[in-house]
């Protein structure tokens, strides 16, 4: 069966919260579980979810099966500077290793360069550092300790050339 890559939509947020939850809880073992809980239930909640979408200020893209639902996700910030950041990307264990990953990293690309962004970027945790790698995104450093006591791999792919007018643009 085919799986789809869609743009969340505001509406959708009560069916992709609980999988962002549980993808958080269970596919991110750098963090604490303080700091799982402090992100579920403060700076990732439903309401910020339909904030970000309804302002625009962050996209989520979801990869869907066609009876299952809602299988795995990217959120990512609209472009600043002309460099398009995604926060977390992450799919249901029973559904890895099938090309899903890959899938939204393409349409993160698409999207990242539809609004004028010349460079993509993500902060990886080490477990998903060959990931990004085969994804054709290229290791530019390494954070330690960063955010939240973790150690961060940055990883980025340019995909345009910088134009001012559009990294100025409101």
């Amino acid at each position: 069966m085919e799986n789809t890559i869609e743009l969340l939509k505001e509406a959708e947020v009560p069916l992709f919260w609980p999988i962002f939850s549980r993808v958080l809880t269970t596919q991110f073992p750098g963090y604490a579980p303080e700091v799982i809980h402090y992100f579920l239930n403060t700076i990732y909640t439903p309401p910020v979810y339909q904030y970000w979408i309804n302002t625009t200020a962050k996209f989520v893209l979801v990869a869907r099966d066609q009876q299952t639902g809602i299988i795995g996700f990217a959120l990512i910030d609209r472009p600043y500077g002309g460099v398009s950041l995604c926060r977390w990307l992450g799919v249901l264990p029973g559904y890895q290793r099938q090309g899903i990953g890959s899938k939204l990293i393409q349409e993160w690309e698409k999207q990242a360069g539809q609004q004028g962004a010349h460079k993509m970027e993500v902060a990886a945790q080490p477990e998903a550092k060959d990931f990004y790698a085969k994804c054709g995104l290229k290791l530019e450093g390494k954070r330690q300790l960063s955010y939240f006591g973790i150690d961060q791999y940055i990883y980025g792919k340019v995909i345009g050339q910088p134009d001012p007018k559009l990294m100025v643009k409101s």
